[in-house]
């Protein structure tokens, strides 16, 4: 008698072993030129068995922020600001500060010379008149003293963010204008202040 399944066997259609050929090795593994075998082997290749790195995935994520080239010990104790803020103004101040201080005093000394011939009234009103002064640029040499050392850091630091070709120190700057202030009474400050808004014109076009 006849075994039915061997009957099968011989009269079936003959088996097409191609497809699985074609992607498979002597090993049994996958060929590199199967439909998508190109693609693993790709993947395979890279460290870890990984895919491929996609851009901003090497030296960390996307978008991190870039480290900068400047010290910045005070990080957010102080505000922080563009390159296009105002905070020069108070650096500005500085020398108009110092030739105001000048002529108050050079206007003080014209009073304390003519005062003697023009008479008691006219001394008591001019000298009146120069305390309401000194007393007005006192208070003001005081808010400088505190606020330009801290406009000079502030604005330094913004200038050494931006992409410019000056990239000043804050912490220098800001030390270096408190320096001058407490052990000059503004007069290294004035070479300071216009040396250092020179070199912000250079680089960012203000003032």
């Amino acid at each position: 008698m006849y075994d039915t399944g061997e009957f099968i066997r011989m009269n079936g259609p003959p088996h097409d072993s191609s497809s699985t050929d074609a992607r498979t090795d002597a090993g049994g593994r996958e060929r590199s030129d199967a439909p998508g075998g190109r693609e693993r082997s790709r993947r395979s290749d890279a460290p870890g068995g990984r895919a491929d790195a996609t851009p901003g995935s090497e030296g960390g994520a996307a978008g991190d922020p870039a480290v900068s080239d400047f010290d910045d010990p005070l990080g957010d104790l102080l505000p922080r600001s563009g390159v296009d803020s105002r905070w020069w103004y108070w650096i500005a101040a500085i020398p108009l500060y110092v030739v105001v201080g000048a002529a108050v005093g050079l206007l003080f000394a014209v009073i304390a010379l003519a005062g003697f011939g023009l008479g008691l009234d006219a001394g008591v009103v001019g000298f009146g008149l120069l305390f309401v002064t000194v007393l007005v640029l006192g208070l003001a040499g005081l808010v400088l003293t505190i606020v330009f050392p801290v406009a000079t850091y502030i604005d330094a630091r913004a200038v050494a963010a931006a992409d410019t070709s000056w990239t000043p120190d804050p912490l220098v700057w800001g030390l270096a204008a408190l320096a001058t202030v407490v052990l000059s009474a503004f007069t290294l400050s004035f070479v300071l202040a216009l040396y250092y808004l020179y070199k912000r014109h250079v680089a960012v076009g203000t003032p």
